[in-house]
């Protein structure tokens, strides 16, 4: 069970990260960005974090990643819906994308981009709550038959200092 401070701790940390990340990528490729996708890339962040805790880090992480995907283009499109109907601003055009659908807001291309950079927030995700948080065990990733996770975090038992730790390597207890 995570606490409530360590909660607010995580999903504070996820939403800032997923935010200037979000408005990062948009002002390096296209040279602008609006508060609005920085918003949608927190509350993505968020919603990301919340299903690999609640049982999402349990499936392929192909899976996760079009889990992911799915989710980034549909907040994606509910935020452009938004910008268009109620502000008036259209914020982006796939106009000139392949199959493009909703109104130009979304396309087959940038969901694509989404599975890949889903990967890149689970693996984020991952190593915030094993090494920042110390939440849950060590994440391990499945991609078919292969395995791989992170590499194991150096802790110190509670009630012991550094110096107990090294103690008990030396004689062979550890």
């Amino acid at each position: 069970m995570l606490g409530w401070k360590k909660g607010l701790l995580r999903y504070s940390l996820l939403f800032l990260t997923g935010y200037c990340v979000y408005l990062a990528l948009e002002v390096t490729f296209r040279g602008y960005s609006f508060r609005l996708m920085g918003l949608t890339g927190g509350i993505v962040m968020v919603v990301i974090g919340f299903l690999l805790r609640h049982g999402m880090w349990k499936l392929q992480l192909p899976l996760q990643m079009m889990i992911g995907a799915v989710i980034i283009t549909a907040l994606e499109l509910a935020a452009g819906l938004f910008s268009l109907e109620v502000l008036g601003i259209r914020m982006w055009d796939y106009r000139d994308e392949w199959m493009s659908m909703c109104a130009n807001l979304i396309c087959p291309r940038y969901t694509l981009y989404w599975f890949l950079l889903s990967g890149v927030a689970i693996f984020f995700i991952g190593a915030v709550d094993y090494y920042l948080l110390d939440i849950g065990h060590r994440p391990v990733y499945r991609m078919f038959c292969w395995k791989f996770a992170f590499p194991e975090a150096r802790r110190i038992r509670q009630g012991q200092t550094a110096d107990a730790e090294t103690t008990v390597r030396r004689e062979g207890r550890y």
